[in-house]
């Protein structure tokens, strides 16, 4: 098991809380910019893939260095 340093948690959640901004500031944008349905999908499909990746890899670079 990794045990994380309390600058890494700190950093967590962190970044945890910028993915939740970014998703909502996102949302926000595309609400008051009048795109449709199919555009907000596909850009927060985008978005949350990207940031699932890095907090995928985040998790496997801290596990194989562990």
């Amino acid at each position: 098991m990794v045990q994380w340093s309390t600058t890494e948690v700190a950093v967590f959640f962190a970044l945890i809380g910028m993915v939740i901004f970014k998703l909502w500031t996102v949302w926000h944008v595309s609400l008051k910019s009048g795109a449709n349905r199919e555009g907000r999908a596909i850009f927060l499909g985008l978005l949350t893939g990207m940031t699932l990746f890095g907090v995928g890899a985040k998790f496997y670079i801290s596990h194989m260095l562990g």
